[in-house]
């Protein structure tokens, strides 16, 4: 069966957004189904108004509501981040704009760091993650070495940045669960469109409107998916980004240091996986103080961590994922992540 994805653009990095459009994104970064009506208050403005400068974004690719889950719910069964180094004859941002063109690939960062470009890759399968290292990224000119680090498990993802920043005891983010095929049905769905009617959700998979939003609401409150607005970070003015890989110390697990991570304020992403590191973590900060801060007095401090590499964004390549499409649904519960 061929393996086919939608490969839309990437979210349009702009220099900065009205106060408007800013309190708009917020409030759909909180929640991407609340109504044109609820906006409109919150903002000060006519219905719309609202409607208008949401769709307008969503024209010009400035963002995308969707929904936000673990990868394999959308029939990514391995993935990996690709850390490569570029020859001094071609420019890391010129690679970069070649690897954004992969359909496999949905975030591409140029980095002033050891490596001076990552790349996430997510496939089908260990196989389809091999050829797409192989065949599309390993020819492209200019790339002098590719270390790969494959996930095991996607453990935490959060991309409501302000929640991230400033987080409560109660914020989990999106984690793996157990659901069962019409719950994978549902979020494939909202993946689309994530404002998309749940009475249209319901017609197209033959259930009730009552089915999906009762689903719905169990999948969200479970910290399963999260239907938001996905913007890339540095148009929301946090210009201050970086990967961070870390290495356990001995006798400590793994999952422990990636739950402890996970907790930390402007923790947005935490991946545990095979190769150099343990574990990977994207911090984003307004400011290299607070990331500086960040790192130096929450990471550095937590018990558990022998080692750590730090890697500062310099541009950063974002996309929303699509489905696989042709990509069967289980009939049993998919345990989603590791």
């Amino acid at each position: 069966m061929k393996e086919t994805m939608t490969t839309p653009d990437y979210l349009r990095l702009v220099a900065s957004l009205d106060d408007l459009d800013r309190s708009i994104v917020s409030l759909l970064q909180a929640d991407g189904r609340l109504p044109f009506s609820r906006i409109a208050r919150e903002v000060g403005v006519t219905e719309k108004t609202a409607r208008t400068r949401v769709l307008d974004l969503i024209e010009q690719r400035v963002m995308q509501i969707t929904a936000v889950t673990d990868p394999s719910v959308l029939g990514y069964g391995a993935s990996a981040l690709l850390c490569m180094t570029n020859r001094p004859d071609r420019p890391a941002s010129e690679i970069a704009r070649e690897l954004q063109k992969i359909p496999a690939i949905d975030y591409v960062v140029v980095s002033a760091s050891h490596y001076s470009l990552f790349a996430e890759v997510l496939c089908r399968d260990r196989a389809a993650l091999q050829a797409t290292i192989e065949n599309d990224v390993g020819k492209i000119d200019g790339i002098q070495t590719i270390e790969a680090m494959p996930y095991l498990s996607l453990h935490y993802q959060l991309a409501h940045f302000a929640a991230a920043q400033n987080k409560v005891g109660g914020e989990t983010g999106v984690r793996p669960r157990e659901i069962d095929a019409m719950d994978v049905r549902i979020i494939r769905s909202l993946s689309e469109d994530g404002r998309k009617p749940f009475l249209q959700v319901a017609d197209e998979l033959g259930v009730s409107e009552g089915q999906v939003r009762l689903r719905f609401k169990n999948l969200s409150d479970t910290g399963t998916v999260s239907v938001i607005a996905l913007i890339n970070p540095m148009s929301l003015e946090y210009r201050s980004m970086a990967w961070v890989g870390i290495n356990v110390t001995a006798g400590h697990r793994v999952r422990d240091v990636a739950d402890s991570l996970a907790r930390l304020a402007n923790t947005t992403y935490v991946v545990i996986c095979a190769g150099r590191y343990d574990i990977l973590t994207e911090f984003i900060c307004q400011s290299d103080r607070e990331l500086l801060d960040v790192i130096d007095r929450n990471v550095r401090s937590l018990q558990g961590v022998a080692r750590l590499e730090v890697s500062i964004y310099s541009d950063l390549y974002y996309k929303r994922l699509s489905t696989i499409r042709d990509e069967a649904i289980p009939k049993e519960p998919l345990r989603v992540g590791g």
